[in-house]
């Protein structure tokens, strides 16, 4: 090998990692950019109107105590979200799980072939989700912290900044009434933002937080924002002695109802304007599986599961991932939710009623023995479960007998996890 090749391979592992930093770290430096030009914006222009103390760090310049301190609180929320990040990046690089798909005994043998198709899905699925979160968390949790330090900068300033600065085009006597609204909005940000901070802990303490809970994270703090300036504009008065008490109870209350302050709101000007605001629960078809309660169903909402057909054909592995829940409680709930599909939402509670069938499994395990039923067993078969003829139950048994997601799901619940030992290089999360 010449010097010029390895001239050349050098500048190519150059080109390609500047590539690859451009491709996914361009979004959080963007997001750095902004929320530092924010916090210097905040601090130049409290400067010159409040505080008179000052402070030297190391002797290096001298800042006003009190624009300081507001610019520190200003930029908390940022920091704190991305410890918070890094926090379920290290536990994420921790649930390194492998499968090893094995026959049931009291089952039928498996394929060759279904092992191999569960295994590459599991594989797949796991490089899915480790690229999902090395590559989209960070920035995720870059735009909420932006957004919330956004929020409380503009509340700050709305406080502090002298009314003339803000509305000088008014005259003598600006107004006065964007100082309650300030704090309205203020108490509701950093409500919101303190109730979304602990459920991302919990979330984080059963492993079950994701790039989708940061969105969903910042969504409901737009909403809530948005409720809370509203609902400031429309209700506070600047003459009553009690606005300042009446804007912060406001606030914390807007904060406290998170997405339904929005919803009540929502329909308050759907009905100012004469139209209606339909709210419906796209995951109410979810209770007919046994073990999905309403927080299940708000869970699955979240990864795009809102019905039983959704639920039947969504990968095991993506749910197992992406989520907490247990590998058998996803095979159970897939296995209910694909009977429901085959078979029909009738016959599927007739399977469970008369025959304690609960999902798809034990319905292809019973088209396997129809054959071998004795006559009068096959007719009570077809009457309970309202076939037209023993042709007709034929027909739909050799379907389930050979379908090939109920082969994979029968995989997955027979299967054996473990965990892959720890590299010493992978000890530090990226």
């Amino acid at each position: 090998m010449t010097a010029s090749d390895d001239k050349n391979r050098a500048r190519d592992g150059f080109y390609r990692l500047l590539s690859v930093a451009m491709t996914y770290g361009w979004a959080r430096l963007m997001a750095f950019l902004a929320w530092c030009a924010l916090l210097v914006s905040t601090y130049a222009s409290l400067d010159g109107v409040i505080g008179d103390g000052t402070v030297s760090p190391l002797g290096l310049v001298t800042l006003k105590t009190v624009p300081l301190l507001l610019a520190v609180l200003v930029a908390l929320p940022n920091v704190m979200l991305h410890i918070v990040a890094r926090m379920i990046l290290f536990r994420f690089s921790r649930r390194n799980f492998n499968l090893e798909c094995r026959d049931d005994p009291h089952e039928h043998p498996l394929s060759a072939e279904t092992k191999a198709r569960c295994e590459a899905t599991w594989a797949y699925e796991r490089g899915r989700a480790q690229m999902r979160y090395e590559s989209g968390l960070l920035p995720q949790v870059g735009v909420f912290g932006l957004l919330a330090s956004a929020m409380l900068a503009f509340c700050v300033l709305g406080i502090h900044l002298p009314p003339t600065q803000l509305f000088p085009n008014i005259g003598e006597a600006p107004p006065t009434w964007h100082i309650w609204v300030a704090w309205t909005v203020l108490s509701t940000a950093t409500t919101s933002f303190m109730l979304s901070v602990g459920r991302i802990l919990v979330r984080i303490a059963g492993y079950d937080a994701t790039t989708r809970t940061f969105a969903d994270a910042a969504r409901s703090f737009g909403l809530c924002v948005v409720s809370g300036g509203l609902l400031a504009c429309l209700t506070v008065s600047s003459t009553d002695p009690k606005t300042a008490q009446a804007s912060i109870a406001m606030g914390i209350a807007v904060g406290l109802l998170g997405d339904r302050a929005f919803i009540a709101v929502s329909n308050r000007a759907a009905a100012m304007l004469g139209t209606e605001v339909e709210v419906a629960d796209p995951g109410i078809g979810l209770r007919v599986i046994e073990g999905v309660g309403a927080e299940d169903s708000q869970r699955l909402q979240e990864e795009n599961i809102g019905s039983v057909h959704a639920l039947a054909f969504v990968p095991v592995p993506r749910l197992f991932f992406n989520s907490s829940l247990n590998l058998q409680r996803i095979c159970d709930w897939q296995d209910q939710a694909l009977m429901f599909v085959y078979v029909g939402e009738s016959r599927a509670k007739a399977l469970r009623e008369q025959f304690q069938i609960r999902g798809a499994i034990d319905t292809q395990r019973l088209g396997r023995l129809f054959e071998t039923m004795p006559a009068e067993v096959q007719q009570q078969v077809v009457v309970s479960l309202n076939f037209a003829s023993p042709t007709h139950a034929r027909q739909l048994f050799e379907r389930l007998a050979n379908d090939p997601r109920i082969d994979e799901l029968r995989a997955y619940r027979a299967a054996a996890l473990s965990l892959e030992p720890i590299a010493d290089s992978q000890q530090q999360p990226a």
